[in-house]
């Protein structure tokens, strides 16, 4: 792994509550829960975002592990354009081996229904073209019209 060249990923998931931490036991009783059996509204999921770098450091050579969670409340997520979809899309047609965990059980049925009212909201406002097929690029992880909304956030041009 060169200095110069670090690695980054993201991994997310949606959950029901901010765990920092949890410890091994709580996570055994809870399966990583704190509300399982509880009907929980769209309102109480977060989008967690793990967001990961391994840098090399340049004397010792030695890897630095870096770690930081990130959560946006699910709602937040509502007028996102094509977010919604591309969620629903991962979560239902995704390897069940790799998506079985992004949302857990008792909150599934609600996460899916948010998503899918809301790309339905986006396509009668004329945010996302009808009909769009979801999926993302290798090239590009984003959705159509992408710049343009994260330069208006940001305020310049990349």
């Amino acid at each position: 792994m060169p200095v110069d060249k670090p690695i980054q990923r993201g991994a997310w998931f949606v959950e029901d509550w901010e765990p920092l931490f949890v410890t091994p036991e709580e996570y055994k009783a809870n399966k990583g829960t704190r509300r399982k059996g509880e009907n929980v509204t769209i309102d109480q999921c977060n989008l967690r975002v793990d967001w990961q770098t391994l840098r090399r450091l340049p004397l010792s050579g030695a890897i630095v592990f870096n770690f930081k969670a990130i959560f946006t409340p699910m709602t937040e997520l509502r007028e996102e354009p094509y977010i919604p979809s591309l969620m629903y899309k991962q979560i239902t047609d995704g390897k069940p081996s790799l998506t079985e965990e992004k949302v857990h059980d008792h909150i599934r049925p609600t996460v899916l229904g948010a998503l899918q009212e809301w790309k339905s909201e986006q396509v009668r406002k004329g945010t996302i073209i009808a009909n769009w097929k979801e999926e993302t690029l290798q090239e590009s992880p984003f959705y159509p019209g992408w710049e343009e909304r994260w330069r208006s956030r940001v305020g310049f041009s990349i």
